[in-house]
């Protein structure tokens, strides 16, 4: 018993000290989970915002496409982000419009993903224009980066041009959406790397993808392709603009070239091409005075368009 007890008495003499970091850490989290997941229930209880709801209805074709329950679960995804992620003007007004597409452009690549999180991001900042590698906005001819994802004292934080934000949704077969660019690099951070490889890939699609990517990159001639010619700058560049490109023009994507869609496929696990091939076909803008095409019954100028410029 001796020897049992001076062993028992060194273990808790050894384990105490981790003992008293470890309890209060792991009530601390508990207690934020906690709180965090009521603030959630308390903002998807809210009514969602009809000029918000009509943002979504008229400017964000992906949300469009959407059935009902996809729609309820992308409305409560941009109410929760809204309410957890603050977005700041830097020299220019953030609208209803500006906070509503930065949203959309973050729930758009991790629709499929359950409890995800972007993690570490607390701020969007939203510029009046590209700016330089010093955050900068200039006319000097220098000023030609159009969103970043913040390192080292600006982790935490993404900014973006809003001109270029807003022409990303303007256009929505162009294969470009800022927005869409910069959120897919934070899930491609998820692992702790922009590296061009995002977590949970699994491991059939891995491979194929690491093997392509390099043979890509190492292409000569790369604006013949129909990728644009910065998806060549490196590995995590390669797959931001394939995001880009997976969710604006998912039909070209898929014709140009089958299997890398098929690898996008795998690791967003959407099927876009799909989705928007169940849109009714638009043509051209929905007249003022033509049923708005929320469903209301009232006419467009009555409804979603009069919301959507508030």
């Amino acid at each position: 018993m001796g020897g049992l007890g001076s062993l028992f008495g060194v273990a808790i003499s050894w384990f105490s000290p981790w003992f008293l970091v470890l309890v209060p850490a792991a009530v601390s989290i508990a207690f934020w989970v906690r709180y965090r997941t009521a603030r959630r229930y308390r903002v998807l209880q809210q009514p969602f915002p009809q000029n918000r709801q009509a943002i979504l209805n008229t400017k964000v074709t992906f949300y469009q496409a959407l059935d009902e329950e996809g729609q309820k679960r992308f409305r409560d995804l941009v109410a929760v982000f809204l309410d957890e992620v603050a977005i700041t003007g830097i020299g220019t007004e953030v609208d209803e419009t500006t906070r509503t597409l930065v949203a959309a452009s973050a729930v758009i690549p991790i629709l499929a993903f359950e409890d995800w999180e972007y993690s570490g991001l607390g701020e969007v900042l939203i510029y009046p224009a590209s700016f330089d590698s010093g955050f900068k906005t200039n006319e000097d001819g220098d000023a030609n980066i159009l969103g970043m994802v913040g390192t080292q004292h600006m982790s935490g934080v993404m900014i973006l041009s809003k001109p270029a934000l807003l022409a990303g949704f303007a256009n929505d077969r162009d294969k470009r959406n800022v927005g869409v660019h910069e959120f897919a690099h934070l899930v491609d951070k998820q692992d702790g790397a922009i590296d061009g490889t995002p977590p949970g890939v699994s491991a059939d699609a891995y491979q194929p993808w690491v093997q392509w990517v390099g043979e890509e990159l190492r292409r000569e001639n790369a604006g013949n392709q129909h990728i644009d010619d910065y998806a060549y700058t490196n590995e995590a560049e390669y797959f931001a603009v394939l995001s880009e490109y997976f969710f604006e023009s998912p039909s070209v994507l898929q014709k140009k070239d089958p299997r890398l869609y098929d690898m996008m496929q795998k690791m967003y696990r959407q099927d876009p091409k799909r989705l928007f091939a169940r849109r009714p076909k638009r043509r051209g803008r929905v007249g003022r005075n033509q049923p708005c095409p929320c469903g209301s019954g009232e006419k467009f100028k009555r409804c979603c368009r009069r919301r959507s410029a508030r």
